[in-house]
């Protein structure tokens, strides 16, 4: 199982659409000290996730938990597609689509993201 992406911190499914590419936004807001985080997925294709996180690990999912997204939840998951997996050990979500992407500013609660705006994001 390969990690792309751990944090402690709490991230909130921040905005998804399904219009323009079908675009997914989960983030960490600036606090303590510590910069807003980002994490963005483009192309999405299939999700199951949770609106707030207490501590976040995403790794790639195994060829069994690919195989369970394609049979259980009906997602097709090509070549170009990734299955990100939530959960260290066992699968609690996923989101199948384009490549995490990661991003940290100091911008306040409500900025627009780096990855460009969202249509219906604030």
């Amino acid at each position: 199982m390969t990690e792309i992406y751990r944090s402690e911190r709490v991230f909130q499914l921040w905005h998804y659409t399904a219009a323009h590419g079908d675009r997914l936004l989960l983030r960490a807001t600036a606090e303590d000290h510590l910069p807003r985080v980002d994490l963005y997925v483009e192309n999405v294709r299939g999700l199951l996730l949770e609106t707030l996180y207490r501590g976040l690990v995403i790794r790639e999912g195994t060829p069994e938990e690919v195989r369970t997204v394609e049979l259980v939840y009906g997602i097709a998951v090509d070549e170009s597609s990734d299955v990100h997996v939530i959960g260290e050990d066992r699968m609690t979500g996923f989101v199948v689509g384009g490549p995490l992407r990661q991003h940290e500013d100091g911008e306040g609660f409500r900025a627009p993201s780096a990855f460009g705006p969202i249509p219906g994001t604030p």
